[in-house]
């Protein structure tokens, strides 16, 4: 295994070493965001084999997006200890704004593009078509993380006030779970599926939550967390959103001659189980971070990691476009095409980001030679 001069990284840091962990689970999750999006034939509720497999893909992936979430609470609500507000706003904003306006461009221009150059079908392209797109999320839905993560931005600088205060923390933590995860869960079996509605604080619920807990699982607890137990905890965690989710369906699926809509309650980001399954596996890659950092692959991992909001925008492009050519079939659904999509992704993510590169270094040489 290859050696680093920790000491030096540290130095350099501050007092915490880096987070070697960070980059490989941001990979992971990014690829079990594919598998998610790959697997959405479970909505048709069929409960057919691939559906039965859809049911394990969805709940073994479902901490992907509550894990980004996480990250970014745990790298970002500390920010005033290394610089000011504005200089926050201004490194966040740009790079997720700059993002989210370039790939839904290239979504909005290029899908019907495709579909016409494949089917036949009409395309409609304006520049109204794609402002109207942009501000309400109709050019690719998946596209709502980007709406989500740049509230919290919004938002940060007031929970980056409270977040060195443990209790104040763990009290802001409690109140979101309860309005997030635990009163929907008890309505789950009340008369009525709002019945304690109600009690929910309005503005301590949702990604919110997961984003508090990521920054305090990270520097308020303690290394020496009991490993078995986080592992008992995300074993089981996942093993009842499994169980749940299947007896919440197979009652009433298109073979069981009942069909009804697809239950995704257990199998959901906002779910309890969800919640413990998220943060066991936070924990689990934390509890790893120096045998990560001295993985031989860690710079190839590193690499990944910085192309995997790249991919998580391009990634349903490549999924529709995918789609056009090859019918569905469980082996290419389920085992084939995640590796597929996110390969393709990853390459259209690092051909991106070459192209912007060099864009800003002509844009740059011309404006020196202008002066």
């Amino acid at each position: 295994m290859c050696s680093r001069p920790r000491e030096a990284v540290g130095a350099t840091m501050g007092r915490n070493l880096r987070h070697y962990w960070i980059d490989l689970l941001n990979v992971i999750a990014c690829f079990a965001v594919v598998v998610l999006h790959c697997s959405t034939s479970i909505f048709m509720n069929a409960g057919d084999a691939e559906w039965l497999i859809d049911v394990v893909y969805q709940s073994l992936c479902i901490f992907a997006v509550p894990v980004f979430f996480m990250i970014s609470g745990a790298n970002l609500l500390g920010y005033r200890k290394k610089y000011d507000t504005k200089t926050f706003f201004v490194k966040r904003f740009k790079k997720v704004v700059f993002t989210l306006c370039v790939a839904s461009a290239i979504v909005y221009v290029s899908s019907p593009l495709i579909k016409y150059a494949v089917a036949g079908y009409p395309v409609d392209i304006s520049m109204w078509g794609f402002i109207d797109g942009l501000f309400h999320n109709t050019i690719c839905d998946v596209y709502w993380f980007f709406y989500a993560i740049l509230m919290l931005y919004l938002v940060t600088p007031i929970f980056s006030l409270i977040v060195d205060n443990k209790r104040l923390l763990q009290y802001a933590i409690i109140v979101c779970i309860i309005s997030t995860m635990i009163i929907p869960l008890l309505n789950r079996f009340m008369p009525t599926d709002d019945f304690f509605s109600l009690l929910a604080a309005p503005y301590l619920k949702g990604w919110i939550t997961y984003y508090l807990l990521g920054y305090y699982l990270q520097h308020h607890v303690s290394k020496q967390v009991s490993i078995p137990a986080v592992l008992l905890m995300t074993i089981a965690s996942c093993g009842i959103i499994i169980a749940m989710t299947y007896k919440a369906n197979l009652g009433h699926t298109v073979l069981s001659g009942f069909y009804q809509p697809y239950d995704s309650f257990y199998a959901n980001a906002s779910s309890l189980f969800a919640l413990l399954y998220s943060a066991g596996v936070f924990l689990l890659f934390k509890s790893r971070n120096d045998k990560i950092g001295d993985l031989k692959a860690y710079g190839a991992i590193r690499s990944l990691s910085s192309f995997s909001l790249g991919v998580y925008a391009i990634h349903m492009l490549v999924i529709n476009s995918l789609d056009l050519f090859i019918p569905h079939r469980i082996l290419w659904d389920l085992g084939l095409r995640p590796f597929i999509v996110f390969a393709i992704s990853l390459l259209l993510a690092w051909f991106g980001i070459k192209i912007m590169t060099w864009i800003r270094t002509c844009v740059s040489f011309i404006f020196r030679l202008s002066k």
